[in-house]
């Protein structure tokens, strides 16, 4: 999917809104918060990773987001359009996943290349947000994820990459999956199993 070919992991140095305060204090003065980031978990996306893989991801990423709500945590969606090939606006390939479906007020980003910074809104959505570091996951963990962590820290974000809720359709997904966290904690990012957040 995205017609892409793999590209090599780089990372550089690497709760709500207004509501979930972290107590420290951005650059305009104002407080500064963690969101939650949901990159690329679309059904054509999903359906790649075969029926048990998909399952898995979603069991994760479900009671993630439940509790990142409960906690009044912000959420924000990235959606790749990869038209007029794959993942075309409006079809159901397209969509987000029904299971972690966003709800009403939290903002969908959609993006035509693997960084979701490039050319998106992405960087006024998580201003508006007083966003300060960013919780990490979705896919594909070695193209939009990996692109978008490389562009977030080289913004100033703090990242967290949660360990068990990225994924990627790769036949050694394994292994990429651990080379982009021997990555990301070789270069300060922290790199968490879902159940150790928001606990």
């Amino acid at each position: 999917m995205y017609g892409r070919s793999r590209i090599v992991l780089f990372l550089g140095r690497l709760g709500a809104g207004r509501r979930n305060r972290t107590g420290r204090r951005g650059a305009k003065g104002a407080d500064v918060a963690d969101v939650l980031l949901v990159i690329d978990v679309q059904r054509a996306l999903l359906d790649e990773l075969g029926p048990a893989r998909g399952e898995e991801l979603l069991s994760t990423l479900v009671p993630l987001l439940e509790r990142a709500r409960a906690g009044r945590l912000p959420v924000v969606y990235v959606r790749h359009d990869g038209s007029p090939h794959e993942l075309i606006p409006g079809t159901p390939a397209w969509e987000i996943a029904s299971a972690i479906a966003p709800r009403a007020g939290e903002p969908i980003v959609d993006k035509r290349s693997p960084d979701a910074f490039a050319g998106t809104n992405l960087a006024d959505v998580l201003a508006q947000l007083d966003a300060d570091h960013l919780i990490i996951t979705g896919m594909q963990t070695d193209v939009c994820v990996n692109a978008t962590i490389s562009t977030a820290a080289e913004r100033g974000y703090r990242l967290t990459l949660v360990a068990d809720a990225h994924a990627t359709s790769t036949a050694n997904e394994h292994q990429v999956r651990e080379a982009m966290h021997a990555a990301t904690a070789a270069r300060g990012v922290r790199v968490g199993a879902a159940g150790e957040l928001f606990a």
